[in-house]
This record gives C-alpha cells, sequence and structure tokens, in this order.
C-alpha cells in the first residue's frame, strides 16, 4: 500500500502544491479507509468524500486530476504513446519513460558515489564548497537520468525539495533563496531547482529528449504553436462548415445584437455561435466587426481557441497560489514599493501591477489610465480601480463597456485583447506585460516577443536607438526566477 500512498502523494502535490503536508496525508489516510487499494479506485471518489478537509474549488481541482491520471493510464493512451516515440530515442530515455511517475518523492541521493568532502560535510551538517556542491550536483543528475532523462521542472522542484528537507544544513538556501532582508524565498531550494535543470538542459542540447517528452502529451493537451503562444493563430473552419455556412452563422449573431444588443451576449447560443465562426473572426479580425466579440465572454472565449489557455482560470489561480508571496518579495527591493498600494481594501492583482510597474521602472498610467488626475493625491486606488472597471480601451478607443466584476477579471479581458488583436505590448509597459503573460497566464513561447521593436529613446543617452530584441527581457527574466517557488 506504501507505493499507492506514494502515487497518490504525487497526484495531490501537482494538483494542489500549496497545500500543507498534514492535510495531504488526511487527504491520503480519508482515501483509504474509503477503500481506495489502487490508482483506478480514484476515478470513484466522490467530492463528498473529501468535503471536510478542503475547500470547494480545491475539491474539484484534485477530483479532475484523480480524472486525468485515469486516462492517461488507460492502455490506449500508453500504446499511442509508446507508437509515438521517436525511433532517435535512445532504449535508456524510452525505458525512462515506463518508470513509476512516483520517482522524485522516492528518489534517494546516491551519498556513496560523492567525493570524501561532500559526505564529510552531509556527516557534519556543513555546507560544501563551492566546487564540490557542483560536483554534488552532477552526481545528483547522473543519477536522476537513470529514472528520467528529460525530466520536468515540477518532477525536480518535488525531489530537490525532499533533498532540501532530509538534509537541510548541506543543500538547504544559499544567497539565492534569501531576499535583501534576510527573508527565505519559497521553500528555500529555488537554487538547487535551478542548478539541477540548468545541468540536466545542458546535458540534452541538441538532443531529442525535449521532443521526446512532448510525445508523452496527448495532442489534446499540447497543440503545437504556430505564433507566439498561439495554437490556432489560423485555422482551418471546422469540417462540417462551409464559408457560407459560416458566413450565415455570423448574419445570425447580427441579427440578434439587433435585436437583445450587447446583453444578448450572455446567450448559451451566442457563446456556442461565437466558437463555431471563430476562424472566421481570426480572418477577419482586423476587417469586419463581430459585435460579441467584444464582450468579456467573446473575449474570454477567443483567448483560449486562440491559445488553448483559459486566460481569467490561469491569473486567478496564479494570483491566489504565488500573488502575495511576489508582493512581499517586490515590496523588499526599493523603498518607493513600501508606500506603494498598501491598502489592504485594493484588491491584490491591482496592488501586483502597481508593484510590477515600478519595480520594471515603467510609468504606471502606461497601463492604468486615472480617471481624474485631481484627485490621484487622495483616492488614487480608489479612481483607478474604477475607471478599469467601467471601460478597456485599445489605441485611444473604448472597445468593451461594462462593469467588471473585479480588477481581475478587466486585466485578463486587457491582456486577452493583445493576443486577439495581435498587438505589440506599448513600450511602456512591455515587462510587465511580459512578467504576466509568462508567470499569470503561463504562456512561454520560446521564440519571438511581443515587445515593441522600433527605435526607442535611451535612457542613458537620451538618443533614438535601435531595441535590442530578445525572446525574454533579461529583468523579466532575473524576476521570474526569484520568484519562483513563491
Amino acid at each position: 500500500m506504501s507505493s499507492i500512498r506514494d502515487e497518490i502523494k504525487v497526484i495531490i502535490f501537482k494538483a494542489l502544491p500549496s497545500l500543507s503536508e498534514d492535510t495531504r496525508q488526511q487527504i491520503i489516510t480519508t482515501l483509504e479507509r474509503s477503500g481506495v487499494e489502487s490508482i483506478e479506485d480514484l476515478k470513484y471518489v466522490q467530492q463528498d468524500d473529501i468535503s471536510n478537509l478542503l475547500p470547494v474549488i480545491q475539491q474539484r481541482k484534485l477530483l479532475q486530476s484523480f480524472k486525468m491520471v485515469q486516462s492517461c493510464s488507460s492502455p490506449s493512451a500508453l500504446s499511442s504513446s509508446s507508437s509515438a516515440s521517436s525511433p532517435g530515442i535512445s532504449s535508456r530515455a524510452i525505458h525512462s519513460v515506463n518508470r513509476s511517475s512516483t520517482w522524485p518523492e522516492t528518489f534517494e541521493v546516491p551519498r556513496d558515489k560523492m567525493p570524501e568532502e561532500v559526505q564529510s560535510a552531509i556527516a557534519n551538517n556543513k555546507r560544501p564548497a563551492p566546487d564540490k556542491r557542483r560536483q554534488m550536483i552532477q552526481i545528483l543528475v547522473d543519477e536522476i537520468r537513470k529514472y528520467e532523462a528529460n525530466p520536468t521542472r515540477n518532477e525536480c522542484l518535488i525531489m530537490c525539495r525532499n533533498i532540501v528537507r532530509q538534509y537541510p544544513s548541506s543543500t538547504g538556501p544559499s544567497s539565492a533563496d534569501m531576499t535583501p532582508g534576510g527573508k527565505m524565498i519559497g521553500g528555500g531550494y529555488t537554487s538547487l531547482v535551478s542548478q539541477v535543470k540548468t545541468r540536466i538542459e545542458n546535458i540534452n542540447r541538441e538532443g531529442t529528449l525535449k521532443r521526446h517528452r512532448s510525445t508523452r502529451m496527448s495532442e489534446q493537451q499540447q497543440k503545437p504553436t504556430d505564433s507566439y503562444g498561439c495554437t490556432q493563430f489560423q485555422p482551418a473552419p471546422p469540417t462540417e462548415e462551409t464559408n457560407e455556412s459560416l458566413e450565415r452563422k455570423q448574419q445570425q449573431l447580427e441579427n440578434i445584437y439587433r435585436q437583445e444588443g450587447i446583453h444578448g451576449g450572455e446567450r448559451a447560443e451566442v457563446i456556442h455561435l461565437m466558437k463555431t465562426t471563430f476562424s472566421l473572426q481570426r480572418n477577419q479580425i482586423n476587417q469586419t466587426p463581430w459585435p460579441y466579440l467584444f464582450t468579456q465572454k467573446g473575449i474570454y472565449c477567443h483567448f483560449e481557441l486562440l491559445t488553448g489557455v483559459n486566460v481569467l482560470h490561469a491569473m486567478e489561480q496564479c494570483i491566489q497560489e504565488c500573488g502575495q508571496g511576489i508582493e512581499t518579495y517586490l515590496r523588499t527591493k526599493a523603498k518607493n514599493m513600501v508606500a506603494l498600494s498598501q491598502n489592504e481594501d485594493v484588491e491584490l492583482s491591482l496592488r501586483l501591477i502597481q508593484l510590477l510597474m515600478t519595480y520594471f521602472d515603467e510609468n504606471i498610467e502606461g497601463l492604468l489610465i486615472l480617471a481624474d488626475v485631481s484627485y490621484v493625491n487622495i483616492m488614487c486606488n480608489v479612481i483607478i480601480l474604477k475607471m478599469l472597471l467601467t471601460s478597456l480601451s485599445i489605441e485611444n478607443h473604448v472597445i468593451c463597456e461594462g462593469v467588471q466584476p473585479s480588477f481581475t477579471t478587466g486585466l485578463a479581458a486587457v491582456f486577452a485583447v493583445y493576443y486577439v488583436l495581435n498587438l505589440q505590448y506599448q513600450e511602456e509597459a512591455s515587462r510587465t506585460l511580459e512578467f504576466v503573460h509568462r508567470c499569470f497566464v503561463g504562456i512561454n513561447p520560446e521564440k519571438g516577443t511581443k515587445a515593441y521593436q522600433g527605435k526607442v529613446v535611451s535612457k542613458k543617452t537620451g538618443k533614438l536607438v535601435q531595441k535590442k530584441v530578445a525572446t525574454v527581457n533579461s529583468h523579466v527574466a532575473t524576476l521570474i526566477k526569484k520568484t519562483l517557488g513563491l
């Protein structure tokens, strides 16, 4: 039963990484008492079985993970994954795919293979010298690759977390895991995860292992990217539709709008028609007006079809899980941030955007427009919040009006429009928006950029210079690395 416990523990951790160890153990114990004896039994678990242990949303997340594990472990999924394997992949790599998914939890440090200096440091609860620590990382990676030739960052995180807990004095937090104020970032294992993952990527460079890992995901889970994070930038029409039928559906949408106005966008029929005509919308996005495209649901729906990401859900989940940690870290970086957005009544997402723009030395008005500048000193946060809750404008044109439930919903809509209309990020807020799409939304393209690529005024010389093009802004990359695991 212990192996089943380990597997369930990993599933719970992947679904709810911020869950405490005690709660995780309570869930496992409850499942055992309910009669769960194998992974296959998880499909019979119902929400009532864990209702007294987790909030409703977390219950649903966990049950969804149970279902996904069940579908991924089916014989058909395994056979398709096996047949999709590239012939150029080594037998060692193929063997690693068939390993138990619980190996990160059960991984043991090969102490007997470590240099004597490292073994002595571990025995005496001391930190190895830098050169010996590098040797330790190399040996760790060699051992890891016996289980999985190209593990994911999440697998490395689980393993490194357990290593730091087992050997806190020898592998615990370094200076890279601490804020300037001496507060530990995340769980104190961020630098170890980074070193392990970097070593693995260096070994696998120019190999086929990255492509190999992607074959383990079904086509439905991971679609090819064709334009900076988009999975359907130029989609084909649905197989059951023709150009004529799509145009008729477009006309049907226009008729509904003439009769019911913007409020018709709440109808399920309208959402269905918007999804069906998605390919036509992409072809006409800058030519023909689509009245229901720039409603809240229309924007979210189009973005999800375009990128495969539920923008509001992704943003809310990240802010809920990591927002407080990111805010705490940002407030340690500069004195002018300490006095910014201190009002707890202001929504966390708004405080984060203000802090991010200050951290990146960007003008807040580059993204947030104040309703009445004369009252800024008195009611700055309220005015900003009220302004963004009532309208959304792009290039000086108001394209979406109506009271939003929260600042996060407005932010999600603003961000989605950059992708829907294929717009570049304005220079005044490009770093903040890049952090949003990489950290909050989880879109991480390997090539290209949405940042402005023209000429800009140099902050050093004051002259007009050509902006350097980088896939990931160095300041954004640094902040993401520093806040990893918060």
